[in-house]
């Protein structure tokens, strides 16, 4: 089961032409170069210290890439103050709000829930597919698969989207855990994927949200002893995880941590919350639970997003269709 590295390799191609055109060549007759990261390295850096330092549209400063890869190589968390302006929040939670009281309305035990997932999917853009494509062209946003790409040295994959709320009426504190963990019990298949490739989380915050608890470092090691009694013990929620920092963040900040570290969140019906996470990955695909298609089953919402959005997700759709294939059959 796999791609044809081809037009994975052509849609990468593309997302890279579409960012750094015209200073890198053309490829000819369908041979793409075989090294295309390192090949383009000196356009990548202009790129992204020209990304990395000012937005065009609002010249609001974003971040020091240096201290970015000092802290996420550090501790695999990285919090980027005033990512969004008002009027970014006020948009996003808008599309984000309307998908979220659709979800509620067709499964009212969600209300104490802590999130809903999948939020491309089509049928929740029925009547307003203008704010599908103003979500993917979110999640293909240049501020952040620069960000990612230079962190990773590859072009990263789309995953997945969740939305976390605050649950109706119930309160309570989340297991510890590494997302590695699901869908393998064992801890050497756990390990095994841990090296095999790498799942972020890109959070934006909406309102104020310190709901998050993450032990920095810890995504770059296997679990200390007292650390692994907790998370595979027999209370997974115990509040004494060692060296835990609870992550702060405002409305407009954005944080960046990584999926195989350990992590919680922490779930409050008094207290507001509305953020959006984006979910990606590098270093290989995620076959052992490969995303569904959502609104990609055709190409027609590919041609109506702007071209460097529309190659990021045909590099994603490229990569998985021999999954969904495959499920179809």
């Amino acid at each position: 089961m796999g791609t044809t590295a081809t037009l994975v390799d052509a849609s990468a191609y593309s997302f890279l032409a579409s960012i750094l055109v015209p200073e890198i060549p053309a490829a000819d007759d369908g041979k793409y170069l075989s090294n295309l990261w390192a090949y383009c390295e000196p356009m990548k850096k202009k790129y992204y210290e020209t990304q990395m330092t000012e937005n065009p549209s609002t010249h609001r400063p974003h971040m020091d890439f240096e201290q970015v890869a000092k802290d996420w190589n550090n501790t695999g968390l990285v919090i980027i103050p005033t990512f969004l302006d008002r009027s970014e929040i006020a948009e996003l939670r808008r599309i984000c709000d309307h998908v979220l009281q659709q979800a509620l309305a067709e499964a009212p035990d969600r209300a104490n829930a802590s999130n809903i997932a999948y939020l491309t999917e089509r049928r929740y853009f029925r009547s307003c597919e203008a704010d599908l494509l103003c979500l993917l062209e979110f999640i293909a946003d240049q501020r952040i698969i620069s960000l990612l790409t230079r962190l990773s040295g590859e072009l990263p994959l789309f995953h997945n989207t969740q939305y976390f709320y605050n649950p109706a009426s119930i309160s309570w504190d989340g297991d510890w855990h590494r997302d590695t963990q699901f869908l393998a019990p064992e801890i050497a298949l756990e390990q095994l994927r841990m090296k095999r490739h790498a799942g972020v989380h890109f959070r934006v915050a909406f309102v104020e949200d310190a709901q998050l608890e993450y032990v920095p470092g810890s995504e770059r090691r296997w679990d200390l002893a007292a650390e692994l009694e907790i998370r595979k013990g027999a209370e997974p929620r115990r509040s004494d995880m060692p060296g835990r920092k609870k992550i702060r963040l405002e409305a407009g900040d954005a944080c960046l941590f990584h999926a195989w570290g350990i992590h919680r969140g922490t779930y409050r019906a008094d207290v507001l919350r509305r953020t959006l996470d984006i979910i990606y990955g590098w270093g290989g695909v995620c076959d052992y639970s490969p995303p569904p298609a959502m609104c990609f089953t055709g190409q027609d919402l590919l041609a109506r997003l702007s071209p460097g959005a529309r190659n990021f997700f045909n590099y994603f759709i490229e990569t998985y269709r021999s999954y969904w294939d495959e499920s179809r059959s």
